[in-house]
């Protein structure tokens, strides 16, 4: 078995962090690829984030966890001392490649779920200082802003062709608080029909939480949506932030199913 490297950017990902693994007679066996993050506003604990990927063989998988893993090393070397983890993320079906990462010591400490939750009827407030207002998207440059925003506190970035489409659905909504002109929290829905809301993102800015927003937000969403004759609320989370879980459990959502499961290895 060997390994190799693309001689140019593989999507996007730089040639040292792509391997290609092939068969002693040159048969491609498959790929395997490593891209890091620091995600300090959705992860505080553990912001060094290393994200795996592996879509080879049975026979060439080990060999292209190792070489992953050892380049892992090399990225968590640049961040002494920062705390993190090494994940993967997979269908909650694939229980093959569940089993090939807890044999190489992964554990399914996280996962990311779907949640339903009825439309909330208490009355909105905004908070003191605050100005509620739809997100300004006009120019690409603005979507592209409000993208980056978003994309600070999510595992997986959306994209502008992403945010492009949602924008044409009937029952789209961005909206925020913003103190000054500046973003406290903002939100993403979309939705094709009436009956079910996605919330497909919502963020608060850390020196603002704890203080009631992201919840005053959704209050103030839901009274749109209910105009709207919107019934529910559906939207996706990750198991390891109790922040996520209880927001949405105090507005009376329950776990529909696992979309996703993330095995990971802490790093300390």
């Amino acid at each position: 078995m060997r390994l190799s490297h693309p001689t140019a950017p593989y999507q996007g990902i730089p040639p040292q962090d792509v391997f290609f693994a092939a068969s002693d007679r040159f048969v491609q066996m498959g790929l395997g690829f490593v891209i890091p993050t620091m995600n300090v506003e959705m992860y505080p604990d553990r912001p060094l984030e290393i994200y795996i990927y592996i879509d080879a063989q049975p026979s060439a998988r080990d060999l292209l966890l190792g070489a992953l893993l050892g380049r892992a090393e090399q990225m968590r070397a640049r961040f002494p001392g920062v705390p993190g983890r090494i994940y993967t993320e997979l269908a909650s079906s694939d229980w093959e490649m569940l089993n090939f990462y807890s044999r190489n010591g992964f554990m399914n400490a996280d996962a990311q779920e779907e949640y339903l939750m009825p439309v909330p009827v208490a009355p909105a407030q905004t908070p003191m200082g605050c100005q509620l207002a739809s997100v300004p998207l006009s120019s690409p440059q603005e979507q592209l802003g409000f993208l980056q925003r978003l994309n600070a506190f999510r595992m997986t970035p959306i994209t502008h062709d992403f945010l492009t489409l949602q924008m044409q659905q009937p029952y789209f909504m961005a909206l925020g608080f913003y103190r000054a002109g500046q973003p406290i929290s903002e939100m993403l829905m979309t939705g094709v029909t009436p009956d079910s809301a996605a919330l497909v993102s919502l963020y608060t800015r850390s020196e603002h939480r704890r203080k009631g927003i992201a919840r005053a937000l959704i209050l103030s969403a839901a009274g749109l949506l209910r105009e709207r004759e919107t019934r529910q609320i559906v939207t996706q989370i990750y198991s390891r932030s109790q922040a996520q879980i209880g927001l949405v459990r105090a507005f009376g959502g329950s776990r529909r199913r696992i979309v996703t499961i993330l095995p990971s290895i802490d790093i300390a």
